[in-house]
């Protein structure tokens, strides 16, 4: 059996060598054995198979946000995930699946194999934290996915991996990995190894954990924590946030990164930015911004968010680009649009392909922690008007003096629209059955995903299906 374990070299994250295949009785051997199978871990997380098609098609498309975009005709099997007609043998629902527990893989690997390498103690208490770190990341996104999935706790895998634990079992997985991995992640880390998990990156999945178990109150303890004592704040440009000169900030706890490496396309490319950004221009034209989301921009006078979260055909951003792209887009019958988080400006330099790649992919911001924090405020007692309206505040909105928990969704949605966040909101708090009726959202059936059919016959049947399915 071999490891591909050579995605990045130790001395620097950003840095690649060749990939390389190892014997596994000759690897994990030496200090920079468990390094380098640690950096695989975060170069995984820009691949195709995490940060590209099936991560934003099923945490955006099912929504009433978001629209495939693009050309007509251009991937029209995606308008399937929109008016949920997607089904068990399709390829992304498959692929998201194999893809997190590919990464789970690869962190069962460094927990399983790093404890018996002869090194520095306290350097291999830190990298066994973060692959434990990781795991419970990929299962935080099968289990809004599926449900309650197989759990698979080392290499090689046993029989449990035909075997589905329960919902509650793996949200309890999850919560149990983050909160063993809290204390051997470092509070910061320097320059150089930006993108790697901190402390705090830990206790933000973990507030996000504890608010999807509504364990209200360890979720206001944890959130306060961050607020009170982490080194973060509000970045006070919300244009300037989502540009690449701003990642890492102020207001990041978690990113993938995504920075490009000259000469290594395949290996430090991600195509999270790409496949999103202008038809033609700075990428594909994908998951386009919908009416409806317009339309809540508008209702809430929030004009700031509009601008930088949707790019219109003709719109001259702050950096001077005009958006151009394709006069006609699918599903769309007005101005084309994009999704403006995604947008890399022109003078970034293109160094591994012609369209914009340069943009991590910011996967938990200080915004939200202060919105967890509001909204477990709201069942477990204490103020949520506070850490509302610092967000509301960076953009110019009112203070909203006695807020209620619709208030605190319709800030989720319009602070982290276009971040693959609200249709997992909408499940979360029971809303999509309403929202998404239109949509053809079935009661019963699309609380889940279903299990991927190959997964269910390559186990014989162990593996149980999804109600609906």
């Amino acid at each position: 059996m071999f490891l591909l374990a050579l995605l990045v070299s130790c001395q620097d994250y950003l840095e690649f060598p060749p990939e390389g295949e190892i014997p596994r009785d000759e690897f994990f051997t030496s200090a920079e054995d468990a390094q380098q199978a640690v950096n695989a871990m975060y170069g995984y997380l820009r691949s195709w198979d995490i940060s590209a098609f099936n991560y934003l098609i099923l945490g955006s498309l099912p929504s009433e946000d978001m629209l495939k975009g693009s050309s007509p005709g251009d991937g029209s099997w995606a308008n399937d995930y929109d008016n949920f007609q997607h089904t068990k043998t399709q390829l992304q629902i498959l692929e998201f699946w194999t893809g997190r527990y590919k990464g789970i893989n690869l962190s069962n690997q460094v927990i399983t194999q790093v404890p018996d390498i002869d090194m520095d103690p306290n350097l291999k208490k830190r990298l066994i934290a973060e692959a434990t770190f990781l795991r419970a990341f990929h299962y935080f996104y099968l289990v809004r996915a599926y449900g309650g999935v197989p759990i698979i706790r080392s290499v090689p895998a046993g029989p449990e991996g035909l075997v589905r634990a329960s919902l509650g079992e793996t949200w309890e997985f999850i919560e149990s990995d983050l909160r063993d991995a809290i204390p051997g992640l470092p509070e910061t880390v320097p320059a150089g190894e930006y993108g790697r998990a901190t402390r705090w990156a830990a206790k933000g999945l973990l507030a996000k954990v504890l608010m999807y178990r509504e364990d209200w109150s360890a979720c206001k303890e944890v959130s306060a924590d961050i607020i009170n004592n982490g080194p973060f704040d509000l970045y006070p440009d919300f244009y300037a946030l989502f540009r690449p000169e701003q990642e890492f900030c102020v207001e990041s706890l978690f990113e993938i990164v995504a920075t490009q490496v000259p000469g290594e396309t395949g290996l430090s490319n991600s195509q999270f930015a790409e496949v999103q950004a202008v038809r033609g221009q700075y990428g594909w034209g994908w998951f386009a911004p919908t009416d409806v989301l317009a339309g809540a921009f508008d209702a809430a006078g929030d004009a700031v968010r509009k601008k930088v979260t949707i790019l219109y055909f003709g719109d001259i951003t702050e950096d001077g680009d005009t958006i151009a792209g394709n006069e006609v887009m699918e599903g769309i019958d007005g101005l084309p649009r994009y999704n403006g988080k995604a947008y890399v400006p022109s003078r970034i330099d293109r160094v591994t392909g012609p369209y914009g790649c340069d943009q991590n992919v910011r996967i938990l911001r200080f915004a939200e922690i202060l919105l967890i924090n509001a909204e477990a405020a709201i069942h477990a007692g204490g103020d949520a008007a506070t850490p509302l309206n610092r967000v509301r505040a960076r953009v110019n909105l009112a203070a909203i003096g006695a807020p209620t928990l619709e208030d605190i969704w319709k800030e989720r949605r319009l602070e982290l629209a276009g971040e693959q966040d609200h249709y997992w909101d909408l499940l979360r708090t029971g809303r999509a059955a309403t929202v998404l009726a239109g949509n053809g959202f079935q009661t019963g059936k699309h609380e889940w995903y279903p299990i991927p059919q190959t997964e269910v016959d390559l186990s014989g049947g162990q593996l149980l299906q999804n109600p609906g399915w």
